[in-house]
């Protein structure tokens, strides 16, 4: 007898499936307000329609590119895609990124210490 895999959404923490539920009812609004239909979106992101339906359902095994893409086409405001498009360093994430990496080890290793046979 063959069992079928449990979705991927049971895996998740409960935060991150709201997110994900909210992602995909911006990407309803946004495609919506931009008079796209499912077909029409699904083609200039070079994916199914399902996939973009999928997406506006929040479904986690969709590739977060495809997201992206989507986000970027329907211009979500989850990134600042003005500071991308001069290829600027200056966003809000790169100068986060700058600052945190100030104070970051090169690498991290595993620590050493008593092995724990705690079974």
């Amino acid at each position: 007898m063959i069992m079928a895999r449990k979705p991927i959404e049971n895996h998740l923490p409960l935060p991150v499936r709201h997110v994900l539920k909210e992602l995909g009812m911006l990407i309803v609004t946004g495609r919506k307000e931009k008079q796209l239909t499912q077909a029409e979106l699904a083609k200039r992101v070079g994916v199914g329609r399902m996939t973009v339906v999928r997406m506006e359902h929040g479904a986690p095994e969709v590739a977060i590119g495809y997201y992206l893409t989507v986000a970027w086409i329907l211009g979500l405001p989850i990134l600042s895609w003005s500071d991308f498009a001069g290829m600027r360093a200056n966003s809000s994430v790169a100068a986060y990124l700058e600052k945190i990496r100030e104070h970051l080890p090169a690498r991290v290793r595993t620590k050493k210490g008593e092995t724990d046979n705690d079974f």
